[in-house]
């Protein structure tokens, strides 16, 4: 749905515009809104239209339920010439796998398929461990090479990357709007319909998704959510779920259900927030606490528990 209004703050006359799809790209909700004092309706389409596309081009060239996308190309070779772009993805995947010690790895691909959460192209279903460091790049003649059977998933960084594409190109022109996918999410400037310097973010409840948490007021970063409630399944009688814990090669069993990390950049957000929750929270508490990320978690037992680093951004009434 596309909808666009004119208001008026104390001081100026703005125009906001916003879309949302469900479902409908990368299997998740895509909803972006932007104002401006000075675009006309039209101008600020175009730019709306160009930020879906761009999240539709990232799908159809980084899904592993695409075919012919490249990274599916990618996991059924053993390597070779990639784009500039897929080259940089996978270069911060292994800058968060050292930073979080190997609890971010792309490479369970094929543990996902193990547990049935199917869909992917895959050769074949990998029986391998520990290859993620095993790639090996070349910058001058941007090849990745890899193991035959090492097969990646950007399932863990892919959203958080493409918010903050649509994010950065879109505040280059416009100081205030809101770019999220799914809850990871990018905001810039304010919420000038409020009248608000920044945005108030409701943190969802896990165990009761009509109501908050939380409320958080951000401003130029990101936020995002990884919860085991989002993607469940049943498969050979065991319950499993999306958060893949790459030491028992299967979903995290952990005393968290839901974490929500605040961030410079979504793509910060987004991997910390999943290895906080396969972390669990008293190692999670301490990684975050050592890493300086505010941190929000929900516990098994209902208990939230939030760092003084994220207390900063709560709004309190």
């Amino acid at each position: 749905m596309k909808t666009e209004m004119v208001f008026s703050t104390p001081t100026k006359r703005w125009r906001a515009i916003e879309h949302e799809e469900k479902g409908k790209i990368m299997k998740t909700d895509v909803f972006i809104r932007f104002f401006s004092d000075q675009y006309s309706q039209e101008e600020m389409q175009g730019d709306m239209n160009r930020s879906f596309q761009l999240f539709r081009d990232f799908e159809a060239r980084f899904s592993r339920f695409r075919e012919r996308s490249e990274l599916s190309l990618f996991n059924a070779s053993e390597g070779g010439e990639v784009s500039s772009e897929f080259f940089s993805l996978l270069e911060k995947c292994v800058e968060f796998h050292e930073l979080t010690n190997g609890i971010f790895d792309p490479s369970i691909l094929s543990v996902l398929e193990k547990i049935g959460y199917k869909g992917s192209h895959l050769p074949a279903v990998s029986e391998a461990k520990g290859l993620f460091s095993q790639l090996i790049f070349d910058k001058e003649k941007k090849t990745i090479q890899k193991p035959k059977d090492l097969f990646i998933d950007l399932g863990g960084i892919g959203k958080g990357y493409i918010v903050d594409k649509v994010a950065d190109e879109l505040s280059k022109k416009y100081r205030n709007g809101i770019v999220d996918a799914g809850g990871d999410m990018r905001v810039f400037g304010g919420d000038k319909e409020q009248n608000l310097d920044s945005f108030a973010i409701d943190v969802e409840n896990s165990f009761d998704m009509m109501k908050t948490l939380t409320t958080i007021m951000l401003s130029d970063c990101s936020v995002a959510t990884s919860g085991i409630n989002r993607r469940q399944w049943h498969y050979e009688g065991e319950d499993h779920h999306h958060i893949i814990d790459p030491a028992r090669e299967g979903s995290a069993r952990t005393n968290v259900v839901q974490v929500t990390v605040i961030a410079s950049r979504t793509i910060e957000a987004d991997v910390f927030a999943k290895t906080l929750l396969i972390l669990g929270l008293e190692n999670g508490l301490a990684f975050a606490e050592e890493k300086n990320i505010p941190a929000l978690f929900v516990s098994k037992d209902k208990k939230v528990i939030s760092n003084p680093l994220f207390q900063k951004y709560e709004w309190k009434t």
